[in-house]
């Protein structure tokens, strides 16, 4: 059954002027495994499925502990390997179902027949959401660092690895930054933890200070817009504000909104 989805729209307070556009239209650039850092690799590989090189498309450990925590109570949890992530994201939808998981089950068994593990990790690295529209590890790397995914370092693969887990909470243009920071560092650490790096560049890692790129034009109040997202995603499923069209009207004075924006700027200027 095809869904035509449609797009929602954040307005200013008078519904003059859209603020930002949710939509599903993917950002994407397909790049090869060689053209991605394999700081992201081993950052993905730590953060996601440590186990992958090892399994054949499931985890029966993780699977029956998630199994057991959900018979005992009314949750979801998960316990997906990065082979069932990518059938999730690519061929199937996210609904919470037993059934689905089946599905899930059956189709990662078949990709690990028919593919590499390679070629499993760099189909996952070109497929997986990043937020902002960012869709695969090239398109975030230029999103979020202005730089192509080859020349990532640790702490900025690290970053990017930290999101697909929940993009829009860990967003570096939301509000929980501080969650975003400690994530990162976790993720350095499981990467020393399991010999991708040493000691001394887990160091530097923790210690470098990472620089996001200032969000690109198209969105108007980028710090709001993303605090209206999180609050509708609390409510409603990301998939949902994407593609069910709804028109989000918010408490934002847009002319007030610019005069701020304005008397900022000149005084940033002023007091060089």
């Amino acid at each position: 059954e095809r869904k035509v989805a449609q797009s929602s729209k954040i307005w200013d307070r008078d519904k003059r002027e859209v603020l930002y556009e949710l939509h599903g239209e993917e950002k994407r650039t397909i790049v090869d495994l060689d053209n991605i850092s394999p700081h992201l690799k081993n950052a993905t590989l730590a953060a996601e499925d440590q186990q992958f090189y090892n399994h054949f498309g499931f985890n029966p450990a993780t699977i029956t502990s998630s199994f057991l925590r959900n018979f005992g109570a009314n949750s979801k949890a998960g316990g997906s390997t990065i082979t069932q992530q990518f059938v999730k994201n690519s061929l199937l939808s996210s609904e919470k179902t037993y059934s689905r998981k089946i599905k899930e089950l059956i189709l990662a068994i078949e990709l690990e027949a028919k593919f590499e593990k390679d070629e499993i990790i760099e189909m996952y690295l070109n497929e997986i959401p990043y937020g902002s529209n960012a869709y695969g590890a090239e398109a975030a790397a230029q999103t979020f660092f202005a730089k192509n995914a080859k020349d990532l370092t640790i702490a900025e693969s690290a970053a990017l690895a930290s999101l697909p887990k929940a993009p829009t909470f860990y967003s570096p243009y939301g509000s929980n930054t501080d969650r975003l920071e400690d994530r990162k560092n976790w993720i350095i650490g499981q990467m020393l933890e399991n010999h991708y790096i040493t000691q001394e560049e887990h160091d530097q890692a923790i210690a470098e200070e990472i620089a996001f790129k200032v969000p690109d034009a198209g969105i108007i109040a980028a710090h709001f817009v993303t605090y209206v997202q999180e609050l509708l995603e609390q409510k409603y499923s990301e998939e949902l504000i994407k593609e069910g069209g709804f028109e989000i009207i918010t408490t934002l004075d847009l002319d007030l909104q610019r005069h701020a924006e304005k008397v900022v700027e000149e005084g940033v200027e002023s007091n060089k």
